[in-house]
């Protein structure tokens, strides 16, 4: 029961962590474009910024007063509140590390009440035993170690309040633990506490829309 238990936990962390189907190099990789810098102070400059890959980015910025400029101001994560290039908004945020208070800059995806934040990392996968070759009823394999992309989504109130969808706690509890999160939206956090249809673990996304929408 115990394996069991696990293999579902396992399975449904994988769920809410989303391989990224592009690569990890944009194709404006290396542009200056056009973005802005918000300072600890919450002074806000207006510039170009130098597009890096999905998890360069959260690591520095490389900013330019004017395009043209030969050398850019570095900022990291502690130098910064947010970041934005293009359309694509970074904040900083403790996340990183084994305690997790290490700050990177994480790409929003959705902005509201509650906003989604996507943090980017490689996963090594365990390609054991891929064939490469065979002669009559013999094949050839080898072991290959091979690295993907994977995004975890990241749930953060305007209170500042986080809940990671990929979580132990927040699968295993997910009818108290969510309807807690949002609780300030009382029918919406009813329908989760009773399992209705529609409100369940699967359809988070849908419920973080409806969430959003009524707070507009």
């Amino acid at each position: 029961m115990k394996n069991y238990i696990t293999s579902v936990l396992l399975c449904l962390i994988s769920f809410f962590t989303v391989i990224a189907q592009d690569a990890n190099i944009p194709n404006d990789i290396g542009e200056r474009l056009p973005g802005f810098v918000i300072t600890k102070k919450g002074e806000k400059i207006e510039g170009f910024i130098k597009r890096k890959g999905k998890i360069a980015s959260q690591r520095t910025v490389k900013f330019y007063t004017k395009k043209e400029d030969k050398k850019p101001t570095k900022y990291g994560p502690k130098d910064l509140n947010a970041y934005k290039i293009l359309n694509d908004y970074y904040e900083s945020i403790p996340y990183e590390g084994l305690t997790g208070k290490t700050k990177v800059f994480i790409h929003q995806s959705v902005q509201g009440k509650i906003n989604l934040f996507e943090y980017f990392q490689y996963v090594t996968e365990d390609l054991a035993q891929a064939t490469v070759a065979k002669k009559g009823n013999t094949e050839v394999a080898i072991d290959i170690d091979g690295k993907r992309l994977q995004t975890e989504i990241i749930a953060i109130k305007e209170t500042g309040e986080v809940l990671k969808f990929a979580s132990p706690k927040m699968i295993l509890g997910f009818k108290k633990v969510v309807s807690n999160y949002m609780k300030d939206y009382p029918e919406l956090a009813t329908k989760i506490k009773n399992k209705e249809k529609g409100y369940g673990m699967l359809s988070i996304l849908k419920i973080v829309d409806e969430y959003n929408a009524n707070f507009n």
